[in-house]
């Protein structure tokens, strides 16, 4: 039957399908490798530079300073590949330990020297420079590193961070020395965590002798940057709308999950008071709670659907958890650091009870693209800590007003952990720019640092414009106020709400332990563009990320005309996964051709360093699949031969050139304006892929060489880490891993074959653990 709901389904590789990475073997030495006089003549210019420190040094010396000197190498235009970066920092290697600590920029190291016994040693390794040629020609210049200093007219109130030294006791130590030297000098200061190595101090009433002093004198060697301190404002204007809806009651004995609001607050109204669990969570006293922000984002998660007539999100009720994490900003203001603790102290106090968190939020800075923003850091350190989800809002742009391009996201939205939502127009008023289904003309555009896809995901938050008179006018998403009426309002904040319900609700139907990486990657793998979506195909992910996702139901079930595979698994360093037996149903053969769609949604979870700048994230997973020839047998007696088998002929299908350009503009189909994305990560270290192929797509010569009925198919990953992790697991004894989530689904366009029974007869048949994900919709809970 057409309307049969299947649910998707986890799958394990074999034992056979997990290998050891293999070296590589080849011995000519690069094309940009200096030799002869051109090395000379770097390794003496590189000397001269070094030796400059040698004044600086002596004088800490005779001071008695024990804080290290710090420096940066700065390396060649080309030299910032990772093949090269282990060759650079085995020249700043003494002892038992790297000296090169951090990034400022993708092209500039950070590199510490603790003594003059460490000075001499890497001096004495520039001049050697046949032994050491390899990072010489790698490098351009050294010059003494100087905090980043940004200060504003005006201000009083600053945010200083210390240099991490990549040590323990010595970030101890220095920490200590700031604060004795902060409190000797009577400077009003806050000390606060935004993760586990990065504290941050909120320098209060700073006049600019003050911040001269922190600039200028030897007690501050130790600082690493200061900047203004960040501010929050919240305002809800809101329209008030017509009409209003029925109160929905919980149902006894049914099983009801928690999300929890980080906002302002929520308005105790008739239809949100059922659905409170205890009592609200907060710092601040009543008489400065002013609840309408945060009510409205509740009646969004909440009554969403309810209020719109529509099935988007498609829950059965949640229950919500008050987090008042800021105040009434008109009358107490909120810094970045008092906001990061709020939420951090929320979160710490209720995380085993409540996983997923709604954030809409935004630091009202855009982001920079040469390194990823404290508040981001700070979440995706909470996250990690305490195994939660947080849906964060991309943030809203009034550029549009002004006849401007959109703004880039929010600080925060950088967040690598947290799923981040843009908005959609839900519906177009007289005035309104947007079309329906198309992006909101405030909602804030990715991508993010390092180009990662930000937002991920897009929701309805309304839509906007400008009247005859030139003023601002919206057309709102509905919800409620604070004293229980129907009001609208537009903005990301609101269509967050949605996705953080969305990612409630599947938790919440699922009978599986809490996991945000397969939450995430379920909505991110469910979502597509709108068929009338308007904007270029490059501007899609800036704009929306993968799209709108599906509803709960949506979601979990199949149909029979395709089938969704789940690998949840670790990737470790020297390890990767290679399936050679993939079960790619036979009946998807037409006319001697294999046809079908593959859609491939990959979340991992990377390990993150906030020393490394704009090499936050330190791990990737590349992945691939596709078809190949045959097996052959490999001779593991060879060097660098770890593996006994091998494939013959292959090919990754997840490839654009090998896709007819004719072909793909003349579908108009719902896969070709909806979902086919073939997006050329490269080396790229994105932390969520997605891939969506039709292989009757690809060009006529390509079909005939990787899609005819006599091939196999095989589907590999292999994590990948950068040089700075590897070498601290070298000197640490740990081995790298990254937790992973790939979901695969497999469907027949034409709706002949049935491949849900199809792929899981092919799993039994080559012998692959499989289970159907656990539904919890018929587990009734005692009250």
């Amino acid at each position: 039957m057409d309307n049969e709901k299947l649910p998707i389904k986890f799958f394990a590789p074999r034992e056979v399908d997990e290998l050891r990475i293999e070296g590589a073997g080849n011995s000519e030495p690069p094309k940009w490798l200096l030799s002869g006089d051109a090395l000379v003549q770097r390794s003496t210019e590189l000397l001269t530079a070094f030796n400059q420190f040698s004044r600086i040094i002596d004088n800490r010396i005779a001071r008695k300073s024990a804080v290290p000197f710090v420096f940066i190498a700065k390396m060649c235009d080309d030299s910032t590949a990772k093949s090269r970066r282990k060759d650079i920092t085995s020249l700043f290697q003494t002892t038992d330990r790297s000296n090169v600590i951090g990034l400022t920029d993708s092209d500039e190291l950070i590199v510490k020297i603790d003594s003059i016994s460490q000075m001499n040693e890497i001096a004495n390794r520039i001049q050697d420079y046949e032994r050491n040629s390899y990072a010489i020609s790698c490098l351009e210049t050294f010059w003494e590193f100087q905090p980043l200093v940004q200060v504003n007219e005006g201000e009083k109130t600053y945010k200083v961070k210390l240099i991490d030294f990549q040590d323990y006791e010595t970030n101890v130590a220095m920490q200590r020395q700031f604060e004795h030297s902060l409190l000797a000098h009577k400077i009003d200061f806050q000390k606060t965590s935004y993760a586990s190595q990065l504290p941050v101090y909120k320098i209060k009433n700073a006049s600019q002798a003050i911040l001269d002093g922190l600039i200028e004198e030897d007690d501050y060697e130790m600082l690493f940057s200061i900047e203004p301190m960040p501010k929050y404002v919240v305002a809800l204007d809101a329209s008030v709308s017509d009409g209003g809806v029925d109160i929905v009651y919980p149902e006894s004995g049914q099983r009801y999950e928690t999300l929890g609001i980080l906002d302002n607050g929520i308005a105790s109204i008739p239809h949100l008071a059922p659905w409170m669990t205890d009592k609200r969570w907060t710092v601040y006293p009543d008489d400065v709670i002013t609840p309408t922000h945060g009510t409205f984002v509740a009646g969004v998660a909440l009554y969403g659907d309810i209020c719109e007539g529509k099935d988007w999100v498609g829950h059965k009720g949640i229950k919500l958890f008050d987090a008042t994490v800021f105040p009434d900003t008109t009358k107490e203001g909120l810094d970045e650091d008092d906001l990061i603790a709020n939420i951090r102290e929320a979160i710490e106090a209720n995380h085993e009870r409540v996983k997923v968190w709604n954030l809409s939020i935004s630091i009202t800075r855009e982001v920079c693209d040469t390194k990823f923003s404290d508040f981001a850091i700070a979440l995706d350190d909470l996250q990690e800590k305490y195994n939660v989800l947080i849906c964060k809002s991309a943030g809203n742009c009034s550029n549009f007003v002004a006849n401007l391009p959109k703004g880039r996201i929010h600080e925060g939205a950088d967040s690598v952990r947290s799923l981040v939502v843009g908005s959609v127009a839900h519906a177009k008023g007289k005035d309104d720019f947007s079309e329906t289904n198309n992006p909101s003309p405030f909602t804030r555009v990715g991508p993010g640092p390092e180009f990662i896809i930000k937002p991920e995901i897009s929701h309805y938050g309304g839509n906007a414009g400008v009247d005859s008179r030139g003023k601002m006018v919206t057309t709102g998403v509905k919800s409620f106020s604070s004293d229980g009426q129907i009001v609208s309002n537009v903005g990301t904040s609101f269509s967050t709400p949605r996705v953080a319900a969305l990612a409630t609700g599947l938790f919440q139907e699922l009978d599986e332990d809490f996991d945000p990486l397969l939450i995430k990657g379920l909505i991110i793998h469910s979502a597509s563009y709108p068929r009338d979506l308007q904007i270029p195909t490059t501007e899609r992910t800036k704009q929306m990320g993968f799209g709108i996702p599906k509803n709960v139901s949506d979601i979990i079930y199949n149909d029979p005309y395709e089938a969704t595979l789940i690998l949840r698994d670790t990737l470790s360093k020297g390890e990767y996964i290679d399936i050679m037996d993939f079960p790619m149903p036979k009946s998807l053969i037409r006319n001697g051709y294999y046809t079908g769609q593959i859609i491939a949604t990959l979340v991992y979870d990377p390990i993150l360093d906030p020393t490394q700048g704009i090499e936050y994230c330190q791990s990737n997973v590349d992945i691939k699949f596709g078809s190949y020839d045959e097996k052959i047998e490999r001779d593991i007696n060879k060097r660098n031969i770890l593996n006994p088998v091998g494939r013959q002929g292959s090919q990754n299908l997840f490839r654009e050139p090998l896709y007819s350009k004719r072909l793909m503009k003349d579908r108009d189909g719902d896969f070709a304006l909806r979902e086919r994305l073939l997006i050329q990560y490269g080396d790229k270290y994105y932390p969520v892929k997605k891939y969506a192929v039709d292989l009757s797509e690809l060009s006529e010569a390509n079909r005939q060489n990787y899609a005819t009925a006599d091939k196999n198919w095989y589907l590999t990953m292999r994590g990948l880490f950068r040089e700075h992790t590897e070498q601290r697991a070298v000197l640490e004894r740990f081995i790298p891993s990254q937790e992973v989530c790939l979901i695969l689904t497999i469907r027949d366009p034409e709706r002949k074959a049935r491949i849900y029974d199809d792929v899981t007869q092919g799993l039994d048949a080559f012998n692959f653990w499989h289970s159907n994900i656990r539904i919890a919709s018929d587990i009734s809970v005692p009250t």
